[in-house]
């Protein structure tokens, strides 16, 4: 900074610091901390963010009003974790990843027990080719998940996978339809998408006990 930008970076902070009490203002900078910014900072580059903020505030309230209280919702059943996914792309492409053959023998398969890529072609009689393919799709749709590593006869190590989907179940509600997936306590806790999801609607119950 040039000295004007210093002098008045420093009356900027001192005013902020009238306005907002000494414990707010902490938090504010414990708060920017934890995202590698610090408060100094925040106002010497306010200039070139704060356009982009104003120019989606719109946009982004929009989102979270519209899209993310409406995404899914959570509900805790006999100790089962239950996602209704209100996401008409992501119910579409649950019903079409267990409509095909292949893939739904895959997660059937690896419901129950974690496995390596291999083992789970040999298990369910399928060729490498496609096998491999279709497996790598699961991984990277989200379908199928790292469970960590094994060692193989060979002595070499392996990832194990498995389905984070344990169960599902298809919901018609009037002219709309939801997959309902039933998903592991872990896999759930470690979602920081979920979170935001559940953060988001908390103006609307998002969570069914």
């Amino acid at each position: 900074m040039n000295g004007i930008d210093i002098l008045l970076h420093k009356a900027i902070l001192q005013s902020i610091q009238k306005e907002i009490d000494s414990k707010r203002f902490h938090d504010i900078e414990q708060s920017l901390q934890k995202q590698g910014i610090k408060f100094s900072d925040l106002i010497n580059k306010f200039g070139e963010i704060r356009k982009p903020l104003f120019e989606f505030e719109e946009e982004m309230k929009r989102i979270e009003d519209v899209v993310f209280r409406e995404f899914l919702v959570i509900e805790k059943s006999h100790g089962e974790t239950w996602l209704t996914i209100k996401s008409h792309y992501l119910t579409e492409s649950i019903l079409k990843t267990f409509a095909d053959d292949d893939k739904k023998r895959i997660l059937d398969f690896m419901r129950t027990k974690s496995e390596t890529i291999p083992r789970t072609l040999v298990s369910c009689n399928l060729p490498n080719t496609s096998g491999y393919r279709k497996m790598r799709q699961l991984i990277d749709d989200g379908f199928v998940i790292p469970a960590g590593l094994v060692e193989t006869i060979e002595g070499r190590r392996a990832m194990l996978y498995k389905s984070i989907i344990q169960k599902i179940q298809i919901v018609i509600d009037k002219n709309e339809i939801h997959a309902k997936i039933s998903v592991p306590k872990e896999v759930i806790g470690s979602s920081g998408i979920v979170k935001m999801l559940v953060e988001a609607g908390q103006g609307k119950r998002i969570i069914a006990n």
